[in-house]
């Protein structure tokens, strides 16, 4: 069985430096304003070992969590989505 697609969003901005440190995940960002950043996405596929490591780190670093979402394929681009404040 394949692992599912995660899309984790937490507050806050962090640069795409730090895909390697969240186990390689994709790292974007959504936006309320032009140049203002809401959040930061770190989405991938992900067993449920790695999810539970991955929010780990997130609480180490004292980001707030925004939401955990869970699919089977990765949705649409973040461009499409509209992100609430």
């Amino acid at each position: 069985m394949n692992s599912p697609y995660y899309e984790i969003q937490v507050e806050g901005f962090l640069g795409d430096g730090w895909s390697e440190w969240f186990e390689g995940l994709t790292v974007d960002h959504a936006t309320d304003a032009p140049g203002e950043y809401a959040c930061t996405i770190l989405s991938g596929t992900m067993d449920q070992a790695m999810l539970h490591g991955v929010l780990m780190r997130i609480c180490g670093l004292g980001l707030p969590l925004i939401s955990v979402l869970r699919t089977d394929e990765q949705q649409a681009t973040l461009d499409e989505r509209e992100v609430e404040s």
